[in-house]
């Protein structure tokens, strides 16, 4: 198995660099079809923070893009079921993604997040501080 950093991943979902895309795309095929391909929460994160400060994407595009990356075969999540999770809090909710990922983590310990952050805060388990 191989694990995709940030940068090509975007590449594959964006397409902006023809060469770069070209090579994530290909790599992307071979791994997938082969040994697999890791993505972790960290990149995962990064991917939706990418696309929606510097590609301006929208919370619908890139909710609906990482869901088919997230169902495409031959790639695999860190912890999938709290990825699943916090895709469907990001898809109705305010928070950014790495947001639903933090709260879902804090979740999957029994723990209360603690924060700052008034959108975040109207989530379960979270508090304002």
């Amino acid at each position: 198995m191989v694990a995709f950093d940030t940068n090509v991943l975007v590449r594959v979902l964006v397409g902006d660099d023809p060469a770069q895309t070209k090579k994530a795309e290909r790599a992307l095929v071979e791994h997938a079809r082969g040994e697999g391909v890791f993505v972790s929460l960290v990149v995962l994160a990064e991917i939706a923070w990418v696309l929606s400060a510097a590609y301006e994407w929208d919370r619908t595009t890139i909710h609906d893009r990482l869901s088919r990356l997230v169902r495409t075969r031959g790639i695999s999540f860190e912890d999938l079921e709290l990825v699943e999770s916090a895709l469907r809090g990001y898809r109705v909710g305010k928070a950014d993604l790495a947001d639903y990922l933090v709260v879902g983590k804090a979740r999957s310990v029994g723990a209360e997040l603690l924060t700052f952050d008034r959108r975040l805060a109207r989530e379960d388990g979270v508090t304002l501080l």
